[in-house]
This record gives structure tokens, C-alpha cells and sequence, in this order.
């Protein structure tokens, strides 16, 4: 009978005590990212558990915390965001902090950082007038691709597609889109940091995979050039 009064009981402790088991059995890694150079904060840092889906996103102080499936010494994170060198590291081995270098990308003959292109870049841009007449002959050659009539038409108003073009607005955003206003109308395009070769591309979404390198990108010149054609550079200035 005092067996059987104290059974529930029983259970009850074993199983807490299996409950307690099971969170030891897991290891808790947490911990903060930050840029190397300047010591800042590093939000949205994908911190991933290496060979599974197990994986958390840095806050906007760069405080992360990972719950690993089990607690094993060899189990490696691997920390990844866009414009720095990816990371792995044992778990062991992380501590308080975890800098991440940043990552550089080639645009003309100039090494650029992330940082710095997106100062650079993110704003909104207008053709410049020395460039004026080549974009509208861009603009009719692709035309004439599509609808040979319009083509024909925008061929004999030169003037106005130039007035069109100078009055044309391209806007980066950190989202990586592209807001291009060309009177009322308008589209979107993309730009991209290409991690392998680390270079900027602009990617054209009307034309499929046709792609624009820029050539030079400084505080108030933009310079950009359809890669393996004849078309000339078109330069763009600030805006803003």
C-alpha cells in the first residue's frame, strides 16, 4: 500500500528527471557578431549549425544564441552575411565575440567593401549630360529588338528621347532593387554582389539575364557598361 501511495510520485521525479537529461544532452551557444574593422554591431548574421538545418539570425545589437541538437565538442557554426567573408568555427571555440572581416569587391580597378559601396551607391541617380545622346541610342536599339515601329518613331524624335532620358531617375535601394522612373512609368531592376568573382552587377529583369558591370562607382559618378558589347559606357551623376 506505501508503495503504490508513493508511485505517483515516483513517476513525477523520474520524470524530471528525464526531462533534466534531455537539456543537458543539448549545448546553448550564444554570443555577439561584430565587423572586424570598425567593432559595430552586425544584425541579421545567418549563424548556421555545419551539416544541419539547425541555424539563427543575429538581432540588431549582433546578440545571437543556438540551441545545437546535441552537445557535442565537434559540432562547428558557421556565420554568413552579405559584403563579409563567411566563418566557421567549432563550437567549443566561440566566445563572447565573434568578428567577422569584411568582404571586398572589385568594381573598375577599385577594391570596394561593402560599407563603402553602400555609401556610395544607394541613392538616386540621373544620366549625365555628356552621356545623354548614347542612352537614348540605347534606348532605340533595344526598342527596335521588340517593336521595330516604336523603334522607328523614337529614331525620329531624337530630342525627346533625350528629354526622356534627362529626365530619368534610377534609385538603389539597400534591398537590392533598382527603382527606375522614366516619366509616369517605370520598372524595376536588380543589383547584385557577386560573391564568387566579388564583383557589382545591375541586372536587367526586362531583359532576362542581361547583365551591366559598373566600371567606376565614386561619390558623384556612376559609370556602367553592358560586359562583351560595342555599347559605349554611360555615366550616370547624384540626384540627390
Amino acid at each position: 500500500m506505501r508503495l503504490s501511495s508513493h508511485r505517483p510520485y515516483f513517476l513525477i521525479l523520474l520524470l524530471l528527471a528525464l526531462l533534466n537529461t534531455a537539456a543537458l544532452a543539448q549545448q546553448v551557444v550564444s554570443g555577439r557578431v561584430i565587423a572586424r574593422s570598425t567593432k559595430e554591431p552586425l544584425a541579421q548574421v545567418t549563424v548556421r549549425v555545419e551539416d544541419q538545418k539547425t541555424s539563427a539570425v543575429s538581432d540588431e545589437k549582433g546578440r545571437f544564441s543556438l540551441r545545437l541538437p546535441t552537445a557535442s565538442p565537434n559540432a562547428k557554426l558557421t556565420f554568413s552575411h552579405l559584403g563579409f567573408q563567411p566563418l566557421t568555427l567549432p563550437a567549443a571555440q566561440i566566445g563572447t565575440e565573434v568578428a567577422l572581416e569584411e568582404q571586398s569587391y572589385l568594381i573598375g580597378e577599385v577594391q570596394v567593401s561593402y560599407v563603402q559601396l553602400q555609401k556610395l551607391l544607394l541613392r538616386q541617380w540621373r544620366i549625365a549630360p555628356a552621356s545623354l545622346d548614347a542612352a537614348a541610342q540605347q534606348i532605340t536599339a533595344r526598342m527596335q529588338a521588340k517593336d521595330p515601329k516604336k523603334a522607328e518613331t523614337l529614331a525620329k524624335n531624337p530630342e525627346a528621347v533625350r528629354k526622356v532620358m534627362d529626365m530619368a531617375r534610377y534609385e538603389f535601394r539597400p534591398n537590392g532593387i533598382v527603382k527606375t522612373k522614366l516619366l509616369i512609368a517605370g520598372h524595376k531592376l536588380r543589383w547584385q554582389l557577386d560573391e564568387e568573382t566579388r564583383t557589382l552587377t545591375i541586372v536587367d529583369e526586362e531583359g532576362g539575364s542581361r547583365k551591366i558591370n559598373v566600371k567606376e562607382l565614386t561619390a558623384d559618378r556612376l559609370v556602367l557598361q553592358t560586359p562583351g558589347s560595342s555599347a559605349p559606357e554611360i555615366a550616370y551623376v547624384p540626384a540627390d
